[in-house]
């Protein structure tokens, strides 16, 4: 077990913009954005990271929302859509989020420990996950396309300003975590991914917007995926025995499955992405045959009931600043 305690993450970094500061500062700020959400202000200018992972779950998603909305600071309304990955993520996080919040996962102990550390590594890999891709997002829409891809490279945990830099080194499982994540480093899939945002945000035409939102969609669930959350919690044999014995379990664990709905469940089909039948869900391949029909799906769904997926969305959006539960049950 992860042992969980209170951090500050003691978060203050001076205005920089593009002409007065290093990439390194300019990264320092988005971090920032990322700490700073998952924490609530203690006294002036010092947080504690919220306590309850699925509370963390609920304001992630809460903030994957905003940025697709484009209602997140330094939004722009007129690009809605440029950041598509965000809105899947948003419906994934609040999965996440019900996950930890079911009772096998969240108070369930099973023969020989099973299931105890569960909670554990959905809460790691969500928070990475956080760290990771909202930082890129955050990125590009305060400082823009031409300083994203020019500083993409300078991204990584050991050059941040001192503050951020303890900050994120102190967090949960910082140790354990930031060397398989290669400290937030930029890769191919992140480079590729962005550019289909610039793509969108060039396009005249509707078919080519929907064509870089796709492309954008599978590529940056490939980044999640294979680069951050594959190495993270997939990899462990600990984990892996535990999904294994939820299988086990499965008139008790929760559902393999995905809802496009801001709540936790839905009887209507067509908003829900079942994992086919043989899914092995730490098996990278495996797991990405699926993500594949979910991506399909969703864009599907996107396209053709738009102000549904939008309303869902919207609801999602306002999680980020969601409440720390008084009770931890993690």
């Amino acid at each position: 077990m992860v042992t969980k305690i209170k951090t500050k993450t003691n978060t203050t970094v001076n205005s920089c913009t593009p002409v007065s500061c290093t990439c390194e500062e300019l990264w320092s700020v988005s971090q920032q954005f990322c700490l700073k959400r998952l924490s609530e202000e203690v006294s002036a200018n010092s947080y504690n990271f919220v306590d309850s992972y699925s509370v963390r779950a609920r304001r992630i998603a809460g903030t994957y929302a905003r940025f697709y909305l484009e209602t997140e600071e330094n939004g722009d309304p007129s690009k809605k859509g440029r950041f598509y990955w965000m809105a899947l993520g948003a419906f994934a996080s609040k999965t996440v989020a019900c996950t930890l919040e079911h009772p096998t996962v969240r108070l369930g102990r099973f023969p020989n420990d099973l299931i105890v550390t569960a909670s554990d590594w959905f809460g790691q890999g969500n928070f990475w996950l956080f760290q990771d891709i909202a930082g890129w997002h955050h990125y590009y829409s305060k400082f823009g396309s031409e300083v994203f891809f020019k500083c993409m490279s300078k991204r990584n945990t050991n050059t941040l300003v001192p503050e951020i830099k303890s900050a994120i080194y102190k967090a949960d499982w910082a140790k354990d975590s930031l060397s398989k994540i290669n400290n937030l480093r930029s890769n191919e899939f992140i480079k590729k991914g962005f550019d289909e945002v610039k793509k969108f945000e060039n396009a005249r035409l509707k078919n080519n917007k929907l064509k870089a939102q796709y492309q954008n969609l599978l590529i940056i669930a490939e980044h999640e995926q294979g680069e951050i959350l594959q190495p993270l919690i997939y990899e462990g044999w600990r984990n892996r025995r535990e999904i294994d014995s939820m299988g086990l379990f499965s008139w008790l664990a929760p559902n393999v499955a995905l809802f496009f709905t801001s709540d936790c469940s839905t009887n209507t089909e067509r908003y829900i992405s079942h994992a086919p039948e043989g899914t092995v869900v730490y098996d990278y391949d495996s797991r990405m045959t699926w993500i594949n029909q979910v991506a399909k799906k969703f864009h599907g769904l996107m396209q053709t009931e738009t102000t549904y997926m939008e309303t869902q969305l919207r609801t999602m959006a306002g999680w980020y600043n969601k409440a720390d539960r008084w009770v931890n049950f993690n």
